[in-house]
């Protein structure tokens, strides 16, 4: 049976909706991170702490659905990159995960007992449990801070790093890891840019967008802070994707074995049928989202630090 929507386009859409479910988590659980990580530093006081934590306290675990969406996406849509990433970076994913479950148990557990040495055992737990795949994730995506961002970029229009098709690929055609006909070539991870020009607004965005959020920092402008930081991690991640484009998963040992988005997706009635279930399931997240945060939507202050059996 024929259908509606041809394998290329299944496996374009679905490169892109794997781009904005790594957006979302970064969007979402990342501010959750970066509060966990700044915990010991931005509070001294435990009331002060606690306040931290509430901030975050009812959208956490709502925002850790972004990971999980993101993790089931690519083992389903691309199981060879789910495979080989997980086995490739085994390490780097057993300190997430470890440091992730860290994360739950922190909340839970820091207020359970008054004592002061407890509840700082607790704090850094929670440090770990944010730093730790805060750290793992910009290295591994887009680089941990705008200034290795920068050097990243120099050292690849400088230093040669790419990877290059040998061949014409059929897009249309199965899916196969031991046919990628791929070869290094220098600066091959900037031939995009030079065919599509447009998509030079994903580096320049990885760029504004840190520093309208420094300019909303010193002027308190907290709206132009979060928006900057928001486009700056949206523009860090898409230029990621578009510069290795259409590589996924490049292997520097051995390049033809290389996955891209032509050889590493699951079959095309699939993808077909993940697609055919997104516009269903998606849209429930985005409102149930939207929908707490509205409802939740608001400061807190040192009172909310206060023992209450509705806090952290």
């Amino acid at each position: 049976m024929a259908l509606p929507i041809d394998y290329e386009m299944l496996r374009l859409i679905w490169w892109l909706l794997m781009g904005v479910l790594l957006i979302g988590f970064t969007l979402t659980a990342g501010f959750d991170l970066g509060t966990a990580a700044l915990l010991p530093f931005v509070a001294k006081t435990d009331p002060e702490r606690r306040m931290v934590i509430n901030s975050i306290g009812a959208t956490w675990e709502g925002n850790q659905v972004w990971f999980i969406l993101g993790g089931g996406a690519i083992f389903a849509a691309w199981p060879f990159v789910y495979a080989v990433s997980f086995s490739g970076f085994y390490l780097a994913m057993f300190l997430v995960l470890a440091a992730l479950i860290l994360r739950p148990v922190g909340f839970k557990y820091r207020s359970k007992k008054p004592d002061a040495a407890w509840r700082s055992r607790w704090d850094w737990a929670l440090f770990i449990g944010g730093f730790v795949p805060a750290l793992v994730f910009g290295v591994a995506v887009g680089n941990a801070s705008i200034l290795l961002f920068a050097i990243g970029g120099v050292m690849v229009a400088t230093m040669g790093y790419g990877f290059r098709l040998t061949h014409e690929v059929d897009p249309l055609g199965p899916s196969n890891p031991l046919l990628s006909g791929t070869v290094a070539a220098p600066g091959a991870w900037l031939d995009n840019y030079g065919r599509h020009p447009w998509m030079l607004m994903a580096p320049i965005l990885g760029f504004a967008g840190p520093l309208l959020a420094w300019i909303g920092i010193r002027r308190g402008r907290e709206a132009l802070a979060f928006g900057g930081s928001s486009a700056g991690a949206i523009g860090i991640i898409a230029t990621v994707g578009l510069s290795m484009f259409p590589f996924i998963l490049p292997s520097s040992i051995d390049p033809a074995s290389s996955l891209t988005v032509w050889n590493a997706s699951s079959s095309h009635v699939t993808l077909f049928i993940m697609l055919a279930v997104t516009p269903v399931l998606l849209p429930i997240v985005l409102l149930y989202t939207a929908w707490v945060y509205k409802v939740l939507f608001g400061r807190i202050n040192l009172r909310d630090g206060e023992p209450n059996p509705d806090h952290y």
